[in-house]
């Protein structure tokens, strides 16, 4: 029994003796001439009316009328459900369920949402579009469903589930077809100029062939941004992605899954200007990305990507130098008239982090006191990120009696000694058997 239904029935049973029945004897039964709900301000008094499955000019008992209630309680969308019954009406004072969660169709390709939530609410009334966290509605839904499907012959039936929320999007309640799959067969971006469809294609290329669930379509769109943002096209926009049947069969059915593009206007670069860095000289780090491959140069698409990854380079340069916790953050500042774009990179440096203890495990003691021997970053000295990824690699001829061995490590930054404690985990290649 649900805490809702708990609270409700010692009212419920306290009506039910209100008509007169003692053990051993009959129920009475009355005429039942009108049903009225009030206290929703989620439902209409007539689907509530209709959930409660109340027949007016019917002969009802107080278990009728308790049952009915029973029914609107156990679907989790009331709170607390009351009735009282005299001279052949029956009235019914609900208070909503707060928790409500919007409904997902997730691979329902035949039916619209609008019409399938239509065609839904009739056979459930207390469903529109929304489903309540607790209670039996959503088996309710589930059923209805079946229905809708096997009048359309398909060979599935529905499952429910919550879905999680995920970055950006509401919790939903996900009704999903098991047994039978729409597949995607394209994917089209009205809007789009026909010098970038080729790569918007081959960007959703893995997609096509796959089956078809709406929960995907996001990140299946996300795979195509980074191509504008790329080529400069910093505002670019997409529509809200669906579905369009292209194979209209119960069994077989395919999709083209549809997103509308505004391309915007495509901005070129300027150059980069600097803030915060200190320590190393702005000169230094400019010059650190001029060099690498690919790197914007004035005059070039205004690429986002590169943004990112001159983030990341700049960063893994200053932990080179013993600033681990170095923050770089990446803007842009854009002219909208001359369709410029010039990237701002800011610099918090933070402490310096000297190297703290070395733990060396997985060695015999001979080869440990060799390590030490070698390893030349000692305790105090500044720590520098890199030294321990290219250890082995840069001292191979010293370490020779490490060949077939790496060395995983674990990095330990502590903040109150602006130190690193460095333990190298040893380990011996395994030999692909030939």
């Amino acid at each position: 029994m649900t805490q809702s239904a708990a609270r409700c029935l010692p009212l419920l049973l306290l009506c039910a003796a209100c008509f007169g029945q003692t053990a051993g004897t009959p129920l009475p039964s009355y005429l039942l001439t009108t049903v009225h709900s009030s206290g929703s301000k989620r439902f209409s008094e007539a689907d509530i009316v209709k959930a409660t499955e109340l027949k007016t000019g019917s002969q009802v008992t107080g278990d009728d009328l308790k049952k009915a209630a029973e029914r609107l309680t156990q679907s989790g969308a009331f709170a607390q459900v009351q009735f009282r019954f005299d001279m052949g009406t029956a009235d019914y004072l609900v208070v909503d369920s707060e928790q409500f969660v919007p409904a997902a169709f997730e691979n329902f390709v035949w039916f619209p949402d609008a019409d399938l939530i239509a065609r839904v609410h009739n056979a459930v009334p207390l469903f529109n579009g929304s489903v309540p966290l607790a209670g039996n509605l959503a088996d309710q839904i589930s059923a209805a469903l079946d229905a809708i499907l096997k009048e359309k012959g398909v060979n599935g039936h529905t499952v429910f589930a919550l879905q999680e929320p995920l970055a950006g999007q509401p919790q939903t309640a996900q009704f999903q077809i098991a047994g039978a799959a729409a597949k995607i067969e394209e994917f089209r971006f009205p809007g789009a100029a026909p010098a970038r469809l080729p790569l918007l294609q081959a960007a959703t290329k893995s997609y096509v062939g796959q089956p078809y669930l709406r929960s995907g379509l996001l990140g299946q769109v996300k795979a195509v941004r980074p191509i504008y943002g790329k080529l400069g096209f910093l505002k670019a926009q997409f529509g809200e992605p669906k579905s369009v049947l292209l194979k209209d069969d119960p069994t077989q059915p395919t999709v083209a899954i549809e997103a509308a593009v505004i391309e915007g206007d495509q901005y070129t670069f300027t150059g980069t200007t600097w803030s915060g860095a200190n320590k190393i000289p702005a000169t230094d780090l400019a010059r650190v990305l001029e060099a690498q491959p690919g790197s914007l140069k004035p005059g070039d698409p205004a690429d986002t990507t590169q943004v990112g990854r001159a983030t990341a380079i700049v960063k893994e340069l200053y932990s080179t130098k013993g600033y681990m916790l170095a923050q770089v953050k990446s803007t842009a500042t854009l002219d909208n008239e001359k369709h410029t774009a010039a990237f701002n990179v800011d610099v918090n440096e933070g402490p310096v982090y000297h190297m703290g203890k070395l733990d060396i495990q997985g060695l015999d003691p001979a080869r440990t006191e060799l390590v030490r021997k070698v390893w030349s970053m000692h305790e105090g000295d500044v720590y520098d990120s890199n030294y321990v990824k290219t250890f082995i690699k840069k001292r191979n001829i010293a370490l020779e009696s490490l060949n077939g061995w790496n060395a995983p490590y674990i990095q330990t930054i502590h903040d109150d000694t602006a130190t690193v404690d460095l333990v190298l985990k040893f380990e011996k290649f395994e030999k692909e058997a030939k």
